[in-house]
């Protein structure tokens, strides 16, 4: 199988255990967050974004003295046994340039803030631009312990931290995702409602579907799919990982066209075999779910990329413009009379790719940029 990029895809959904539930504020169910013994990094502190994917993240700041800033990010006490002697855990660095950061990763069985040891680090060369990481600790399986994620920097990147969770890493191998949605040999419409590619309309290349299927029944959970397309059976593409446990979503598809797809679950005892594990198929029809609004298709924002202030044009009838970052969190908010001129000023956020979401009369279109 040939790994390709020709479709743009994008992950839904994030793992969800039992040990590290984030679906609301860990520093209110047990975590703790603080600066370092050497009383630098006392500026910035851990925040938490609730969304779809919640996640906490660390701004950098800059020491006064020769030490590098710390901020600690700790759990509450954990059990570790055989089953849960893995540390899973996802990050983000927000920008591209290597600043010398540095996450280490330490162990107490005292409390929360003494006592620590370090496990691993990760320099920023290992988490940028994204990452999947994981953590052996299996030597304090029958113990319970205080796992403490500390950003160390001087100046550096922000940090986002996110799908925490404990796995078995003596797992045995998963069996094959079952309940494929589209269900096999079925006909889907496509739905058409964002300008993913970024040329001032939505049109046919930003098509796409959401799959979704479940977990075998046999071996232990999976932790990540291999994600498998083609228009062929015998042809199929490895489109991406994702560490989505049950759902996909990749844009452009065409209509009135057969595709094929398989998912290859796999987690710490190794991957599914490709072989066993079943090819879908699906046609898409003529008809694609879009709010088919002439007003909105004809919005642009310009230029792209923006070092400040962007323009966009025809916002009769607006309710609100809403930026988000890549993550999902929503950045900066406007409405049609704090507007000057159709002007959105973006010149107070960092440097990367946005998502500036436009409302109107109930409908929307989702815009990506670049600020540089």
């Amino acid at each position: 199988m040939k790994k390709i990029t020709l479709l743009l895809a994008f992950t839904l959904g994030f793992f969800s255990y039992a040990q590290f539930d984030w679906s609301t504020s860990p520093l209110e169910n047990g975590w703790v967050e603080y600066a370092g013994a050497n009383g630098e990094g006392s500026v910035q502190s851990w925040t938490y974004y609730a969304g779809e994917l919640p996640f906490m993240y660390i701004t950098w700041e800059a020491s006064s003295g020769l030490e590098s800033c710390e901020d600690w990010l700790v759990s509450p006490l954990v059990e570790i046994t055989t089953t849960t002697s893995q540390l899973d855990f996802s990050v983000e660095d927000q920008f591209t340039a290597n600043y010398g950061s540095t996450l280490s990763i330490q162990v107490s069985t005292t409390d929360q803030t003494s006592g620590f040891t370090e496990i691993t680090s990760f320099s920023e060369g290992d988490i940028s631009p994204s990452a999947n990481l994981s953590v052996d600790l299996s030597a304090y399986e029958g113990s319970s312990i205080y796992i403490a994620f500390v950003w160390i920097n001087n100046d550096g990147d922000r940090l986002y931290l996110y799908n925490l969770g404990l796995s078995n890493q003596y797992a045995s191998i998963p069996s094959p995702a079952t309940t494929p949605n589209p269900a096999d040999e079925a006909t889907v419409d496509l739905t058409n409602d964002t300008d993913m590619n970024n040329d001032g309309s939505i049109t046919a290349a930003d098509q796409h579907y959401v799959f979704t299927w479940s977990p075998g029944i046999t071996g232990d959970a999976p932790t990540t799919y291999d994600y498998y397309f083609g228009t062929s059976s015998s042809d199929l593409h490895l489109i991406s990982e994702t560490s989505a446990n049950d759902s996909y979503r990749l844009y452009g598809l065409s209509t009135e066209t057969t595709y094929f797809w398989q998912v290859v679950p796999k987690n710490a005892g190794g991957s599914a075999v490709a072989a066993s594990c079943p090819i879908w198929s699906f046609t898409t029809s003529s008809n694609v779910l879009s709010f088919n609004d002439n007003q909105l298709n004809s919005i642009v924002v310009s230029p792209n990329p923006v070092k400040d202030v962007v323009t966009i044009n025809n916002l009769s009838g607006l309710d609100s413009v809403e930026v988000f970052n890549q993550l999902g969190q929503l950045v900066l908010k406007s409405n049609a009379d704090l507007l000057n001129d159709n002007r959105l000023d973006l010149s107070t956020l960092n440097p990367g790719m946005y998502m500036i979401k436009i409302k109107a009369e109930n409908k929307s279109k989702t815009v990506k940029i670049i600020k540089e």
